[in-house]
């Protein structure tokens, strides 16, 4: 009995432990030797393990070359190269399968945002009280974000990495929080 039970635990945990998501920007590299950029914090669905690298599955919606989190294009979460092939699941929704390496995968999702998240309160709090990024969707935070981003005097490059942390943190975004 006690053998079947820690077995048991040992499956349970590797089922846990294959929701993964991307540290960085990454590469998710096909059988054919075309790529995608996945951005960071996109969650993905471990297939295999091959060494130094993993199989994985990424979802999302496309649109031409792009791949967002929703139907609604609210976070874009990959850029397709041209000829990357693409399995359709159901009106634009699609599965992007492919190698990435096994480093750049992690379970730990607010390790992943802790500098933006910094970056987040040193911004939106010099004024006001910064509001708790689940609070808000990824389209209430694209307005709030428009309207403050001039006062907080943000760069090209800071915006970008701002609004794809809150949108990745927001209430329908890519982090599955308890609120």
């Amino acid at each position: 009995r006690m053998t079947l039970c820690i077995a048991l635990l040992g499956l349970v945990a590797q089922v846990n432990a294959q929701e993964l998501f991307v540290f960085q920007d990454a590469q998710l590299e096909a059988k054919d030797g075309k790529s995608a950029k996945i951005f960071i914090g996109v969650p993905v669905s471990v297939k295999k393990e091959l060494g130094a690298k993993s199989k994985v599955a990424i979802h999302g919606f496309v649109d031409g070359l792009n791949v967002y989190s929703t139907a609604n294009k609210e976070l874009l979460i990959a850029k397709l190269s041209k000829g990357f092939k693409v399995t359709k699941k159901s009106g634009n929704e699609v599965e992007l399968v492919g190698t990435i390496e096994k480093e750049l995968l992690t379970d730990n999702a607010p390790e992943i945002w802790e500098e933006h998240e910094e970056f987040y309160y040193d911004m939106c709090s010099v004024c006001h009280a910064a509001p708790q990024v689940p609070h808000h969707s990824m389209l209430e935070w694209e307005a709030l974000f428009t309207a403050m981003k001039g006062f907080a005097k943000l760069d090209d490059e800071e915006a970008s990495y701002l609004l794809r942390y809150i949108k990745s943190n927001a209430s329908n975004g890519l982090v599955k929080t308890e609120h």
